[in-house]
């Protein structure tokens, strides 16, 4: 980068920076484009092999090929080691043999020695992975580690290997696995700096996991074929849950959560049928002290009518003492605009509400009542009816507004039939 002075001489600024700031500025390239620096100037060749953060990835170079076998020598393999190596992203559309798996091996082993902190690892199958695990688990500098897979074959499970020693890892990330939930709950209890946990897994019956150390989760569960029935969570220390379930709840009957500690939750449930709606009355129990809650409820409009999945029947909605904030999208109909109110009479301290209708368009293609699945909400500035925010209803007169403008919508047509 050069610039001009008074008397028409060229200032090469970028030269003047020191190198520690010219190798911070080089990490944050893709590595490819970061090695080909070295051909700017001769003080450029060798500052991107002291790059802390490597990312290679298979599509940017042909696995094995002379220039990516090169550019590993030169900034992982031949490393010197007092550039301590902090981020290593591997990404590997399968390996496909041992001679590659061996490659990726001594990947990992020079990666040991380099004091590596955060390690991704994305496009591998899990016969692939699997002989590759007793190195990864034993990389005890990790501090984060991301295991994603291209596809998991449903007859195969994900088992950790033994003599784990994980000791400061703090961040785990396991995507798109079948797991053995003995396996993963003993993983679990031996890594006790862990705090962070996304698992994007498979589902199967009973499912329950336990952690004493866990604060933040993040948890998907794809139910195609619905197997889970239970679902337990045993976090005390759990502050911020993000629960999905896109697909179906299928025959999920029951879920159990002991999380004393829980400020924040996001719960994204897929196919809502009228006899998954208890289940959905019991998780709101287990979450009721949360302080912020984000409710995203598909419900499926192919063969059912519209019904309360807010409210059991012969049952009074959750009493959310701590609630501050509270977003919800789902199809509001009568029964659930109705479900929202007593809700409001149950947050005492509530501070902001928003409201997204949100509806299965293709259900209701069968023949259904359109007027049963309209948005009930009230019209906002915008002239439509699809979402609705409103403020300050810790401050009682706006909450009885409110309160007020809801039901009238609500009730509305049912008071026109009588």
């Amino acid at each position: 980068m050069a610039n001009f002075s008074t008397d028409s001489d060229p200032i090469d600024r970028l030269s003047n920076l020191p190198d520690a700031l010219l190798i911070t500025i080089i990490s944050l390239l893709p590595t490819p484009i970061a090695a080909r620096t070295s051909v700017l100037c001769r003080r450029f060749g060798h500052l991107w092999e002291a790059s802390p953060s490597l990312a290679l990835i298979s599509k940017d170079f042909p696995f094995r090929s002379e220039n990516f076998v090169s550019m590993v020598n030169r900034a992982l393999l031949s490393r010197n080691p007092s550039h301590h190596l902090l981020s290593l992203r591997l990404e590997v559309s399968g390996c496909g043999n041992q001679n590659a798996i061996a490659i990726i091996s001594s990947f990992l082993a020079k990666a040991c020695s380099l004091d590596l902190r955060h390690l991704t690892m994305e496009g591998f199958y899990l016969s692939d992975l699997l002989p590759i695990l007793p190195i990864v688990f034993t990389i005890n500098s990790l501090r984060c580690l991301s295991l994603c897979l291209s596809s998991c074959p449903r007859d195969q499970e994900l088992n950790f290997p033994s003599g784990i020693t994980l000791a400061c890892l703090r961040s785990l990330s396991l995507q798109l696995f079948n797991i053995d939930l003995a396996f993963l709950n003993k993983l679990l209890s031996e890594l006790c700096s862990l705090e962070d946990l996304h698992l994007h897994i498979e589902a199967t019956p009973g499912f329950s996991l336990s952690s004493q150390t866990i604060r933040r989760l993040k948890l998907i569960i794809d139910n195609y074929y619905p197997k889970l029935d239970i679902l337990g969570l045993s976090l005390p220390l759990l502050e911020s849950l993000h629960l999905e379930l896109p697909y179906s709840l299928g025959t999920l009957s029951h879920i159990h959560a002991n999380v004393p500690l829980l400020r924040k939750a996001v719960i994204k449930l897929g196919d809502i049928r009228e006899k998954n709606v208890s289940t959905i009355d019991g998780l709101l129990n287990c979450i009721s002290h949360v302080e912020e809650l984000s409710l995203d409820l598909d419900e499926t409009t192919d063969k059912e009518p519209p019904i309360p999945i807010l409210l059991e029947s012969g049952k009074d909605v959750p009493k959310f003492s701590n609630l501050k904030h509270l977003d919800m999208t789902l199809c509001f109909h009568e029964h659930n605009l109705a479900a929202v109110i007593m809700m409001l009479h149950n947050c005492p301290i509530l501070k902001s509400l928003k409201l997204v209708h949100e509806i299965y368009i293709a259900g209701l293609a069968r023949g259904k009542n359109w007027k049963d699945w309209q948005s009930k909400l009230p019209r906002n500035a915008d002239g439509n009816y699809r979402y609705a925010y409103f403020k300050n209803l810790h401050l009682e007169e706006n909450r009885k507004e409110v309160i007020k403008l809801l039901s009238k919508k609500c009730f509305s047509k049912r008071q026109a039939r009588n």
